[in-house]
């Protein structure tokens, strides 16, 4: 298999942060075909930021990062003012796997997205790491190792022109980062790519790297330095002035290269549907719980309706048709959809919410884009589509145990009528033919799926935010549900108020 190689080169590169300190003044530098870069220098000093940077991820723009240069690399040039870089292919700090995924499943997203089908020599290379890992392997249940190594075959399946590391070294053992360095530089000797590494702990990786570029803080610049561990450890003084090893491969439980296949985008779609369809609507938590509240709100309604009214006594039994016919319409378009969205509201933001904050704590997010995976068109759109459809069918689902338990608590009262009596009274109002819902029950549809659409819309946007730690996830599932069962009641106050 013919290999493309390729040079990375940056000219000019000048950063402002969004703050307007400037982080980086025109700095220049070139990465060779297979040529392992480390990049250097105090913690907090903006390393990080190049990554991103080249990977495609800075926000640059108005109230964002302010960037200028150029890079050039295969051929295109990028003018890094007006343009998002593509180049650079990220292995990030903490892996940002997709814990909802499998092993085999993460490789394949990424396989699936990539600009060019990954062919069966770039397949092999991946899955080359991944003797020890069955395909079918969660992420919770991999090792450190096995979970850096998942990561870079992810990433190389992506197929950018360029590898990028994010302090790969950060956590592990002086054996585990030198065997991971080893295998950062086989794969660029393999592969004819350039990479480079921004590491903090520079001494288990000197061994592999080719060059080593220093962030000087002082002068805002990139300057190269001697390969020498000492050397730098006394710049980056100046600077600052102002685990177990990994697994080696086993014996292969399924081929992985076969495993990888094809699949297209439609097929995540589903997989994210799926996966939220299950979380948000049929776990069988949830239908206890929906089904509990039901079953609940249908005794109350109807024992409350009876016993505690201004009639009591002898006009109970008078007037108990029509007694009857306004608990039936009550509780079918006011209490049971009222109450059944929100329980579904609570409980779902609460999960969507969590979820959400956890891809952005994680860098899922931040993966998905630098592998070209709209999480938009997938995960979004799964939770509000889910929201809906859940929302509804559950509304059903809530009717039916609200009205049964009705129903029985009436026998209770009433144990010498018949059934028949209480249904064609109490869906009178709800089924004016017995079989076919009245035209207002379309009123009740459209609220419990605007307040759920809305609800939902809400917890993405609250998860979403910028989150530092769990803290700040766990503050954003209380106002998730806040929120969310606010719009619900107001959804339901304005439109059952305007129906009426």
């Amino acid at each position: 298999m013919t290999r493309t190689a390729h040079t990375l080169v940056i000219d000019g590169l000048t950063i402002h942060r969004p703050s307007g300190d400037l982080l980086v003044r025109d700095a220049t530098f070139t990465i060779g075909p297979a040529e392992v870069v480390l990049l250097v220098g105090p913690s907090g000093s903006g390393k990080s930021t190049i990554v991103k940077l080249l990977g495609g991820l800075l926000e640059t723009g108005t109230g964002g990062w302010r960037v200028a240069g150029r890079l050039e690399c295969g051929g295109a040039a990028v003018d890094l003012g007006a343009e998002r870089s593509t180049v650079g292919g990220i292995v990030f700090q903490d892996h940002a796997l997709f814990n909802d995924l499998s092993a085999l499943e993460n490789l394949r997203i990424a396989a699936d997205h990539a600009r060019h089908r990954p062919d069966a020599g770039l397949i092999a290379d991946a899955t080359a790491l991944l003797g020890d890992i069955a395909p079918d392997k969660s992420v919770a249940s991999c090792s450190g190792g096995q979970r850096q190594r998942l990561a870079i075959a992810r990433t190389l399946l992506a197929d950018r022109p360029v590898l990028l590391f994010d302090e790969p070294n950060s956590g592990l053992d002086v054996a585990m980062a030198r065997r991971l360095g080893e295998l950062i530089r086989d794969l660029c000797r393999t592969m004819g790519k350039p990479a480079l590494i921004v590491a903090h702990h520079v001494k288990d990786l000197l061994p592999v790297a080719d060059r080593v570029l220093l962030f000087d803080t002082r002068r805002r610049c990139l300057v190269e330095v001697p390969r020498d561990a000492e050397a730098i450890e006394a710049e980056l003084l100046k600077l600052d002035g102002t685990a177990a090893h990994p697994a080696r491969p086993q014996a292969r439980r399924r081929s992985w290269p076969d495993a990888i296949g094809h699949r297209p985008r439609g097929y995540w779609f589903g997989r994210y549907m799926a996966e939220y369809f299950w979380e948000l609507c049929v776990s069988p938590l949830m239908l206890v719980y929906m089904g509990a509240g039901a079953l609940i709100m249908g005794f109350v309604s109807m024992w409350f309706g009876f016993h505690y009214n201004s009639f009591g006594g002898y006009l109970k039994s008078l007037l108990h048709d029509e007694t009857l016919v306004g608990l039936g319409l009550v509780q079918g378009t006011v209490a049971v959809p009222l109450i059944s969205s929100i329980l579904f509201v609570a409980r779902n933001n609460a999960i969507i919410a969590a979820d959400i904050g956890n891809r952005v704590l994680s860098s899922q997010f931040q993966a998905m884009d630098n592998l070209r995976i709209t999480a938009r068109g997938y995960i979004v759109s799964a939770i509000l589509v889910n929201m809906v459809i859940g929302s509804l069918m559950l509304l059903v689902l809530s009717l039916g145990m609200a009205s049964w338990a009705s129903m029985q608590t009436w026998h209770v009262q009433f144990p010498m009528q018949n059934f028949e009596l209480w249904r064609s009274q109490f869906f009178r109002k709800l089924l004016p033919d017995g079989i076919h819902p009245a035209p207002s029950m379309m009123w009740v549809l459209l609220k419990v799926a605007l307040s759920a659409l809305l609800a939902g819309g809400a917890a993405i946007v609250i998860g979403g935010g910028r989150k530092e730690s769990v803290l700040e996830i766990n503050t954003a599932i209380a106002r998730a549900i806040i929120v969310g069962v606010t719009l619900t009641l107001a959804v339901h106050a304005v439109i059952s108020v305007l129906t009426l």
